[in-house]
């Protein structure tokens, strides 16, 4: 046995390349998953413990005003477990050195009788004292704001200001994900954040006293939030219903675990990709090894060596490598954890989210690396256990000489240089290897295909969304539903104001069957020209007089299509009847890649809502010039809620799409590196069968150079069927990642521009020709004298 280990290292050292390539290949699969595993094993924990401690809410209700002292009459309703009600604004703060609007979500704690639902977690500082001016902020506003204990705030509330005083910091279930609106996408703690109020502060300085207008709940355990939201709305909707949610449906909270369920299907598909990789580079190298050996492993079996002793021996290569590997990887993917776990601590203020070594996934890691290598190399040395040693101690039958099937194309075979057709013939006649390797090549195609693609996906979301979408200039929101009349007259006269567009906005739940989906009715005019509704050419679409339009996402999450009825309801709806929707006709299914939207038209919106002719927002189109006088006009009005700047909407979208770029070039360097250790494994393996051959054409007067043309001819064909296969491959493993990563705020494409594919061609290309470039130095030191008197 010691004398097999000698051989064991021997081989390692003459072919230390292409193990080193396989070990990187390894490691760079278990180094995504460990790392990966342990940030989503310690974004569910921090979120469930966080949960249960503060006792997250089930229901989230919006209404413009319910009786403080009926609260507890909702804990009558069948199923409904606990009930409270909050106040909750937003209010701007007063800042005189910036043009920008800055906001903080108001809402309100009950200091006297400890809250049962969204308890909040004080982090630093000190409670705020009842009746007395004083806040908590959470800890993301305090750090990028530079606040400091004992700070005073000035803000505008109901248009009167006011003064706070900062006591801490503190965090709510409800914020893990702090945006002040869907259409924000992207956390800005500069200009957005929650400050938590005592109730009887809050109480004095709002219009609506004895009056709560935000409600939250818990159901008791086994109750669905559906089989209670009928209850809830017939009795809330007298009192203003604008909205009720489940927790799923959070916004907070569906960014938070829409991102788990991310990470957690990116463990298991992107290690398995590399893993699968490197068995392919083990199982032809393992078979390499052993057709180059059958002397050694026939001398062996006829000294007496069983043939479990020999496959145990050939079995030491994968063994050994996926043991360095599994180590490597593990050990890199445990320390790039913790980076990643403190870049997510940036987008979601998750407390309790923290990294610490794991050897749970440093062992599963090190076992999945064992078990692949494994697999590969009992694959590879099966052969063996056919081998008599008389046989095994003769060199192999050559194989059958036949033509292949390009050359049987004469007029392409004879414009072929010989160095050519040398390597294509090889390709044929070994087609097991080939195969894997035309898969490898595959794989690293659509690798680097996915990450090409992710340009195009920010230019859609940027570009057509800001440009093409999104023509105006400001977005006025309105606090509640105001004629539309009045509002569009008073802002068509405002200096700079060329054009002003109603828009109405309305909370609505869409049913199809047993699926539905919480979203914003839009209603547009059929001229509109600040939001446009485009196909998937480009070309606008007009709203229909009659029916519907949805969103992609939206209808692939109701399962439906055009002509297709689905059901629509509102909190807005007011009829006469009590009937709460209707069923409407689907007329179309369109692309939307920012928001989930219903559109329809605004008169037929209008007739659905039973409102009279009411608008939510106005869009405006304006000269840039005026844009901050209108800020500043408007600001401080009481049914203004906001005013929004589509420049400052499009450098918050570009933010986050800037945060792409990081997966962009990773995924484009890890294919790079798949791409350089696969090929340049099949050019050893090439060079070292064919070295006699090679030799001889040395001698022959062939160049180093010439020779190497054998080997690359070879290695592009190859590449060529490798691309053919990898752009359907491609295009599944788009699909399946956009899926993966859209949700209620963004949606991505499953396109696949040709810039793309002709991107991950070249760039799989230079992986080629790195690799080819290492084994052109192995074939100018390659000794063809000694190799020719060797006798076989």
């Amino acid at each position: 046995m010691v004398m097999l280990r000698r051989k064991t290292w021997r081989d390692i050292k003459e072919n230390k390349g292409v193990y080193l390539a396989c070990i990187v290949v390894i490691a760079i699969g278990l180094m995504i998953y460990t790392s990966m595993s342990i940030v989503v094993e310690n974004m569910d924990k921090a979120q469930q413990a966080f949960y249960s401690e503060t006792h997250f809410a089930d229901g989230f209700i919006n209404v413009t005003g319910y009786p403080e002292n009926k609260v507890n009459s909702l804990m009558f309703i069948p199923g409904v477990d606990q009930a409270e009600g909050r106040i909750v604004k937003d209010v701007r703060l007063l800042d005189q050195q910036k043009d920008s609007n800055r906001y903080l979500r108001m809402v309100s704690v009950n200091m006297t009788n400890t809250p049962k639902i969204n308890q909040i977690r004080l982090l630093t500082g000190h409670l705020p004292n009842d009746n007395q001016s004083e806040i908590l902020v959470d800890p993301q506003f305090f750090a990028a704001n530079h606040l400091s204990l004992g700070d005073s705030i000035k803000v505008i509330l109901e248009g009167k200001q006011a003064t706070f005083y900062v006591t801490g910091t503190a965090q709510s279930p409800e914020f893990i994900y702090i945006m002040r609106t869907a259409q924000d996408l992207y956390p800005s703690p500069e200009d957005f954040g929650i400050a938590y109020v005592p109730l009887s502060s809050l109480k004095a300085l709002v219009k609506e006293k004895g009056q709560v207008n935000d409600l939250v709940v818990t159901l008791k355990s086994g109750v669905s939030f559906d089989s209670v939201k009928d209850s809830l709305q017939s009795k809330l909707k007298p009192y203003g219903l604008q909205s009720i949610v489940p927790r799923k449906d959070q916004t907070s909270n569906a960014i938070l675990t829409s991102e788990i369920t991310n990470i957690r299907s990116m463990t298991k598909t992107l290690p398995v990709v590399f893993l699968g990789v490197a068995a392919i580079i083990l199982y032809t190298m393992l078979r390499r090894l052993i057709e180059q050996q059958r002397v050694a492993i026939g001398t062996l079996k006829a000294f007496g060596f069983t043939d479990r002793e020999v496959i145990r021996h050939y079995l030491t290569y994968p063994l050994l490598i996926g043991t360095i590997g599994g180590l490597l990887g593990g050990l890199s993917g445990v320390a790039l954890s913790f980076p990643l776990t403190t870049m997510y601590k940036q987008y979601f203020a998750l407390p309790g989210l923290q990294s610490e070594f794991s050897f749970k996934y440093l062992l599963i890691g090190l076992a999945l690396a064992l078990f692949f290598s494994l697999i590969s190399g009992i694959r590879g040395s099966l052969d063996i256990l056919n081998l008599e040693p008389a046989q095994a101690m003769r060199p192999p039958a050559p194989v059958t000489a036949n033509k292949t099937r390009l050359e049987k194309i004469t007029w392409f075979w004879k414009r072929l240089t010989s160095q050519a057709q040398m390597g294509i013939r090889d390709v044929f006649r070994t087609p097991t290897r080939s195969i894997f390797n035309v898969l490898g090549i595959a794989v690293v195609f659509s690798l680097m295909t996915v990450s090409w693609s992710m340009q195009n996906m920010t230019n859609l979301l940027t570009v057509v969304q800001l440009e093409q979408v999104q023509t105006y200039d400001v977005k006025l929101s309105l606090t509640h539903p105001a004629a539309t009349g009045a509002t569009k007259l008073a802002l068509t006269h405002e200096a700079g104001v060329s054009k002003v567009e109603p828009v109405l906005e309305a909370p609505a739940t869409l049913k199809s069957g047993w699926l539905k989906k919480e979203v914003s009715l839009m209603g547009l005019a059929k001229d509109s020209t600040l939001y446009n509704i485009l196909d998937k050419n480009g070309q606008r679409i007009e709203v229909p007089d009659q029916g519907i339009l949805l969103s992609e996402h939206l209808a692939n999450s109701l399962n439906v299509k055009a002509g297709d009825t689905i059901y629509v309801e509102s909190p807005w709806r007011k009829d006469p009847l009590g009937q709460k929707g209707e069923n409407l006709m689907v007329k179309g299914v369109v692309p939307q890649y920012v928001g989930l939207n219903a559109f329809m038209e605004e008169t037929e919106l209008q007739r659905f809502l039973r409102q009279g002719e009411i608008s939510t927002s106005m869009l405006v189109k304006m000269d840039q010039s005026e844009v901050g006088q209108m800020k500043s006009k408007y600001r401080n009005a009481s049914n203004v809620t906001s005013i929004e700047s589509l420049k400052d909407t499009g450098d918050k979208i570009r933010k986050m799409m800037d945060s792409f770029g990081f997966t962009t070039w990773l995924l484009a360097i890890l294919g790079g590196i798949t791409g350089f250790a696969l090929i340049y494994n099949s050019s050893i393996i090439s060079l070292s069968e064919r070295k006699r051959e090679l030799a001889s054409l040395r001698v022959l007067g062939m160049t180093p150079r010439e020779v190497l043309r054998v080997i690359t001819s070879e290695q592009w064909t190859l590449y060529i069927f490798g691309i053919l296969l990898g752009i359907p491959l491609a295009y599944g493993l788009e699909i399946g990642m956009a899926q993966a990563m859209s949700n209620d705020l963004y949606s991505l494409p499953a396109e696949l521009p040709p810039v793309a594919l002709l991107g991950a061609a070249v760039g799989t290309a230079v992986s080629v020709i790195v690799a080819q470039s290492w084994a052109f130095k192995k074939i100018k030191s390659l000794p063809f004298v000694e190799i020719l008197a060797t006798r076989d």
